[in-house]
């Protein structure tokens, strides 16, 4: 072998480290199917919750990374209807950090643009149900004076079986309520979940027999086992909520100042088996993702053609 053949194959030999680490960050880069999956749904999630007035400018949903159970992806912070796959960014659980954009890992750690303040609650639910695997934050005005008025939501149709029908309703989370030790007498108190402690106190609020937990004077948090499942209990928390304040008029008019019972816990606990089945959620998924791709508002970048 020749001097210079010599010195290339020693240059090689020291550079192999280095063009590893550069192929396998290269590799990494590249967001994976799994991945590039739940970012479809997580768009049209973010796309639909606007338009079934779930949510307004304010208000998320994220996913647990399918990769990687420490992680999550959410938008930054902007409004739900404007999300394109550009606004994902990967966070950490730990401390709700932000890693990278999603689908542009050469933006990464305080380069990533400013992500919601409230990005906490859904870390700290993360953290703390391991089976969770979406999370949605909204200030839906059909929720809200229940929590005003200290009154739990209970499920009155079958689609809102994940509500629950505990007898004092869905649990409710009040931040005026909590110790000092969570929220300090000169920390800020505008309701917002803005550090661990109190995403924390948050997440310890939710119970057994309800996926849903109301926040006074600020809308509610749900947890679900896919973006899918996250979305159709959000919207059926919604048209559930509506019929018990018509239920409770109505009833408070009627003889004997009757109020709506709802459902019972054994029909609350089939109703979500049958109708948060696959089935049914593709369904409603079918329609909702049909009529968002009608909208020149919203844009799935992820998405080729419409849904079918």
């Amino acid at each position: 072998m020749s001097m210079l053949h010599q010195l290339r194959s020693l240059a090689y030999l020291l550079l192999l480290p280095v063009i590893t680490q550069v192929v396998s960050a290269q590799t990494a880069s590249e967001p994976s199917a799994n991945i590039t999956a739940a970012a479809v749904d997580l768009l049209d999630a973010n796309h639909i919750l606007h338009f079934l007035d779930v949510v307004d400018a304010f208000g998320h949903i994220s996913v647990r990374n399918p990769d990687n159970e420490s992680q999550f992806i959410m938008s930054f912070a902007i409004a739900p209807a404007l999300t394109t796959s550009q606004s994902l960014v990967t966070y950490e659980i730990n401390n709700a950090t932000a890693i990278q954009l999603t689908f542009n890992s050469s933006i990464t750690g305080a380069s990533v643009p400013s992500g919601f303040v409230e990005r906490f609650i859904h870390s700290q639910i993360y953290a703390a149900f391991p089976n969770v695997t979406s999370v949605i934050h909204a200030h839906t005005l059909e929720v809200i004076p229940f929590a005003a008025a200290g009154v739990g939501l209970k499920a009155q149709m079958g689609t809102a079986g994940s509500v629950g029908a505990l007898v004092n309703g869905t649990p409710i989370f009040d931040f005026g309520q909590l110790p000092t030790d969570v929220l300090p007498e000169d920390a800020v108190h505008d309701l917002l979940i803005r550090n661990p402690d109190l995403g924390d106190a948050l997440a310890g609020t939710f119970v057994d027999g309800s996926e849903v937990v109301l926040m006074t004077g600020h809308g509610l948090a749900i947890r679900g086992t896919s973006i899918r499942n996250a979305v159709f209990r959000a919207f059926y928390t919604k048209q559930s909520a509506t019929v018990q304040a018509q239920g409770l008029l109505i009833g408070g008019f009627g003889a004997g100042g009757t109020v709506p019972m709802g459902l019972s816990e054994r029909e609350a606990m089939d109703a979500k088996g049958t109708n948060e089945g696959d089935s049914l959620l593709g369904r409603a998924w079918a329609l909702w993702t049909a009529q968002v791709d009608r909208e020149a508002l919203y844009e799935n970048d992820l998405r080729s053609s419409p849904s079918s």
